[in-house]
């Protein structure tokens, strides 16, 4: 367990000048601010206390310390500081945003770019694996930026992460990220944790990164764009590659289909991607062909907001 200094405040102010909200959700809010003791911007993230027990945010705090001594993850300052309805944790400051807001719908992000973003989580999820973690919500929104090329880049929020082998049970929802055999999860059912959830959800990051579209909204039977792939798998030299894979190198519908494979079992370790970082990941529009299989308009990235 790491070290930190405790703070009780009644309100942040007394401890930051806030400038001004960089994000907002159901457990709490993500605050730039500046330290009035330093004078150095920070991101300040406040946690609710009404949403989150008291040892579920310390576990993610004591993580995130933990975790903050790779480049590729994003530092988190010891002091934990609670106030009246918040606990607060304190870390480096992103100057360039989420991933998720660099990526442009039915565009993506340049392929140098993305190619930038899987060498780093890679580096930064393997660490995570050597260790015994599962992040568990690995997403655009948890990737931060320092520059918006994505040369230097931060994997975040690790308000999920568990050790691997522990039991999981189902989401209250399921996101285009899941796993299939998270997403097939039933009400009292749980799931041994293993790091090829990661995998998973890796495989659909690039993907989303490079494309500007899902490559299906849940990684179940009944999501038509997903049967199509799981149907094009077995048989892919005989059918052409589902809606928006046309548009993919021969090198990267390998690459993709070694992340998502359905089976756990059978997916490619994370840094698997590094034998594919110096071919073409995507072909000449000229060389991209028709495929009408599936309605494109549900599949674009929704940029403001894909959970």
């Amino acid at each position: 367990m790491a070290t930190f200094q405790i703070l009780e405040i009644k309100e942040i102010s007394e401890c930051y000048n806030i400038i001004k909200e960089l994000g907002q959700g159901s457990y709490g809010k993500v605050l730039l601010a500046q330290n009035k003791s330093t004078g150095g911007a920070v991101a300040v993230k406040l946690v609710r206390k009404d949403r989150t027990q008291l040892k579920t945010f310390l576990m993610e705090l004591s993580l995130s310390i933990t975790l903050s001594d790779h480049p590729d993850i994003i530092s988190t300052y010891p002091i934990f500081i609670s106030t009246m309805d918040h606990y607060v944790l304190t870390q480096e400051l992103a100057t360039a945003g989420t991933l998720h807001h660099l990526i442009q719908s039915e565009v993506g992000i340049p392929e140098d770019a993305v190619k930038r973003c899987a060498l780093q989580i890679s580096w930064a999820l393997d660490y995570m694996h050597g260790r015994g973690l599962v992040h568990r919500d690995l997403k655009p929104d948890n990737v931060l930026l320092k520059d918006k090329d994505c040369y230097q880049i931060k994997l975040s929020d690790f308000g999920l992460t568990q050790p691997v082998g522990t039991y999981v049970s189902s989401m209250s929802h399921i996101i285009p990220y899941m796993s299939p055999e998270l997403c097939d999860l039933k009400e009292e059912e749980f799931l041994i944790l293993g790091p090829t959830i990661d995998t998973w959800a890796f495989g659909v990051l690039l993907f989303v990164a490079l494309s500007g579209y899902f490559p299906w909204l849940e990684a179940m039977k009944t999501d038509v764009r997903y049967q199509v792939y799981i149907n094009w798998r077995q048989s892919p030299d005989c059918s052409p590659p589902p809606a928006h894979w046309e548009r993919l190198s021969r090198d990267a519908i390998d690459m993709f289909c070694n992340l998502l494979t359905p089976c756990p079992s059978s997916r490619h370790p994370v840094l698997s991607v590094f034998d594919y970082l110096n071919i073409p990941w995507k072909l000449n529009i000229l060389e991209y062909g028709t495929n009408s299989a599936v309605d494109e308009d549900e599949l674009v990235i929704d940029i403001v907001g894909d959970n």
